[in-house]
């Protein structure tokens, strides 16, 4: 049975309301002295995806992610912090996240 993480992100998405959480996206305008918010939500159809997603906005920072992941062909939700090391148009080196790594992992 495929488990649709799309629908579980819409659902964390709108029980993090009631909680510090779900003001991230106001939190991050703050912290980064942002021009815009990315949204409302923690999670976004931008970066959810069929097996993961990541917070809307968590390229060059710290990132809450969810996932699916096969323990003994069981298919369970997995949800953590992390850093995403992974190069991109947006993200072309990953010399921003090394100090912060550095102080997290302090």
């Amino acid at each position: 049975m495929k488990t649709d993480l799309h629908k579980i992100t819409k659902e964390l998405n709108s029980r993090a309301r009631a909680h510090a959480v779900g003001a991230l996206q106001e939190v991050r305008v703050t912290l980064k002295r942002l021009d815009r918010q990315s949204g409302q939500n923690i999670f976004s159809s931008q970066t959810t995806h069929d097996e993961w997603a990541s917070h809307h906005g968590g390229r060059s920072e710290l990132q809450f992610n969810v996932g699916m992941e096969n323990v003994s062909d069981t298919a369970e939700l997995r949800h953590g912090v992390a850093f995403s090391f992974e190069t991109s148009r947006t993200l072309p080196s990953i010399d921003v996240l090394v100090p912060k790594v550095r102080h997290f992992n302090e």
